[in-house]
């Protein structure tokens, strides 16, 4: 018989509802998979992902679940199943830190409502995971509190995409079977591309943030990080206390899809243009309407420019802006720039910028009305060459404001929105970014359902 946690076992290549199948069927025990991930995250030195496991708690909960299992009392199709959760999440008695040294020592007495809908589901939770200092930037980039290096990068160390950097980099290293992380700009997104998974942006309330540490409040969501769609679907349904999505027999036949010809694709990596127009040939070969236009709400959204993110500054440091102060030595300097960004900006300014966003939401909303989604490349770029961005200065500005370009039209619209991974370039996974209105996550899940078997897989 193999010891728990033996290397020899590939649960960690397995998607989040194969294991919960296999715990159904008696083959798998939750407290041997649980063991499984925490000598894996022991073995991989894996501070870089986890600011802190916790295996306390999760042997405690593989435990209830295995006894729930033998009894045929089992909560969800994932009860028993282990994951990651970004270290946003308050988790009773255990810090929760945002990333940053400055809340080192904030313990909560309970744990956030996403979490705890999750655990009473039966899910087991792995631990904390790294991300961006409090969750403000695209690219992952954490030199306190641990930077994941993407594992796609071969010999070039590349940035692991941000905020939820850790956990994207949980799943794809095999140390957690699926990841919940939270995207203001693209925090999800951004990182899932990079790395190969699905990730889901959900509209604003879908999923309660109770207990969440917040960035730009009304526009924070939550969201699962999975290896399919299927997986994500699942997560959904626990997180936001709803139904799951019915993914079956999902088709692309007569789907009609919008394809927005400016904002988007400008400026692309060449890489990322050829995977994302042969991925858009790809879903047209299997049945899918594919519609293309210019779009006028997208060119307003460019002509806002950096205005955008003042305002998003402004809302940020509001929060924040007190205990960076208090220490903004302790602070990574890029992170701390783009806060004081919101220092002193003309509050009549940020109302008009308010205003004009929302008259654009409605003519993008407009747009999108009779189409199942709208298409895009997730990010303009795969991921870059981490070493030249460390030190922050213009090169780490531009590379952050890009990454977070196409995604941040889903936050600042109020959609959800949903990336799979169409392939690669030279390696690096790219991912294929799917939009629809807010509310309308199942509808573009099984949406994504049918996607992803047309869409080239990510590398291996």
């Amino acid at each position: 018989m193999r010891r728990m946690g033996d290397p020899d076992h590939h649960w960690h290549e397995m998607s989040a509802l194969a294991l919960g199948a296999a715990i159904a069927d008696g083959a798998v025990d939750p407290v041997a998979l649980t063991e499984h991930f925490l000598v894996r995250i022991e073995a991989a030195e894996a501070d870089d992902v986890y600011i802190r496991a916790t295996p306390d708690r999760a042997r405690a909960e593989a435990a209830a679940a295995a006894a729930r299992a033998r009894a045929g009392l089992r909560r969800s199709p994932l009860d028993g199943v282990p994951v990651s959760w970004k270290d946003l999440y308050d988790s009773a008695g255990t810090a929760t830190t945002g990333g940053s040294a400055l809340l080192r020592t904030r313990v909560p007495a309970a744990d956030a409502l996403a979490l705890a809908r999750a655990t009473r589901a039966g899910l087991v939770c792995l631990g904390k995971t790294t991300l961006t200092e409090l969750a403000y930037s695209g690219l992952g980039i954490n030199p306190g509190m641990g930077t994941p290096v993407n594992p796609f990068g071969g010999a070039v160390a590349r940035v692991p995409g941000g905020s939820s950097s850790g956990a994207a980099a949980s799943v794809a290293r095999g140390l957690a079977a699926a990841a919940i992380g939270s995207d203001t700009g693209g925090s999800v997104r951004i990182p899932a591309a990079w790395h190969g998974l699905v990730g889901l942006k959900t509209s604003v309330g879908a999923i309660p943030l109770d207990g969440v540490l917040p960035l730009w409040p009304g526009v924070d969501t939550a969201g699962p990080l999975s290896r399919d769609v299927a997986d994500a679907a699942a997560l959904f349904a626990v997180l936001a206390a709803r139904p799951a999505a019915d993914l079956a027999g999902a088709s692309l036949a007569g789907r009609r899809l919008l394809v927005p010809e400016n904002f988007f694709w400008s400026d692309l990596d060449e890489g990322v243009a050829a995977t994302a127009h042969a991925a858009l040939a790809a879903l047209e070969g299997a049945g899918a309407v594919l519609e293309r236009r210019r779009l006028a709400a997208l060119d307003g959204l460019g002509e806002l420019g950096l205005d955008v993110a003042r305002m998003m500054s402004t809302d940020a440091y509001a929060v924040w802006g007190e205990l960076l102060e208090s220490d903004p030595d302790a602070v990574y300097a890029p992170v701390l720039e783009r806060f004081r960004m919101g220092c002193g900006q003309d509050a009549v300014a940020m109302v008009r910028i308010r205003r004009r966003l929302a008259e654009l939401a409605r003519a993008f909303a407009a747009e999108l009305a009779g189409f199942d989604a709208a298409l895009a490349p997730t990010t303009p770029t795969v991921a870059p060459p981490l070493a030249p961005l460390v030190e922050g200065g213009q090169a780490y500005v531009e590379a952050n404001m890009k990454a977070l370009r196409n995604t941040r039209v889903a936050n600042l619209f109020d959609l959800c929105a949903l990336t799979l991974p169409c392939g690669a370039h030279d390696g690096l996974p790219t991912g294929l970014m799917a939009m629809a209105a807010p509310g309308r996550e199942n509808a573009l899940l099984r949406l994504g359902a049918a996607l992803e078997p047309a869409l080239p897989p990510p590398p291996a």
